[in-house]
């Protein structure tokens, strides 16, 4: 595009290897050797959020588990106000802390949360939920915080517990003002 423009007269400073396609074998050890890497540092991250949110939903021992009285019940609580503007209920905020620790726990929380599954379940949330509580719901659990071996992760290589908590608290925005704005936009369109 600009090769009339700006003439070189040096020659190529770097000399560059030949490339070549690595073997199978290479790709399988490298491969192996970063997933290892991998769940061996998540691992001890999942297991300490899987202790916590288990603590969280039988303490105090004197309620029952899983009741708005133990401490996640409590913590649901207390989000409610925040998470209410965007059509998100206690219940389901309880749901979203324990996506924390793995977003695929999402639905399966909401199981345990309210006793039931398959058919059940779907029918409880679709008698529960409208399509607009829906899908701001679903939009939360998407852009909201990664789970816990994530974040582990992101500390690890940035080496910066500030980058990593910036990066967590500017996920937690971005998502209650997407929802906000889809839940809230919608309300006032009349749905």
């Amino acid at each position: 595009l600009f090769k009339g423009r700006y003439v070189s007269t040096e020659p190529f400073v770097i000399e560059l290897p030949p490339y070549r396609l690595p073997t199978w074998r290479q790709v399988a050890l490298r491969g192996w050797h970063e997933v290892r890497h991998f769940l061996r540092r998540a691992s001890k991250f999942i297991t300490a959020g899987v202790v916590a949110v288990w603590l969280l939903t039988h303490l105090p021992t004197s309620v029952p588990a899983n009741s708005p009285e133990t401490l996640a019940g409590q913590i649901a609580g207390w989000l409610e106000p925040v998470l209410t503007p965007i059509g998100i209920d206690a219940q389901l905020s309880l749901a979203l802390i324990f996506g924390f620790v793995a977003k695929e726990i999402v639905v399966g929380s909401l199981a345990a949360i309210y006793g039931l599954e398959g058919d059940a379940l779907m029918g409880l949330m679709a008698q529960k939920l409208d399509w607009v509580q829906a899908y701001s719901f679903m939009l939360f659990t998407l852009i909201y915080i990664p789970c816990l071996s994530t974040i582990a992760t992101l500390k690890q290589e940035s080496r910066s517990l500030g980058f990593t908590l910036m990066s967590v608290l500017w996920s937690l925005i971005l998502a209650w003002v997407t929802c906000f704005a889809f839940y809230q936009g919608t309300r006032a369109l009349g749905y």
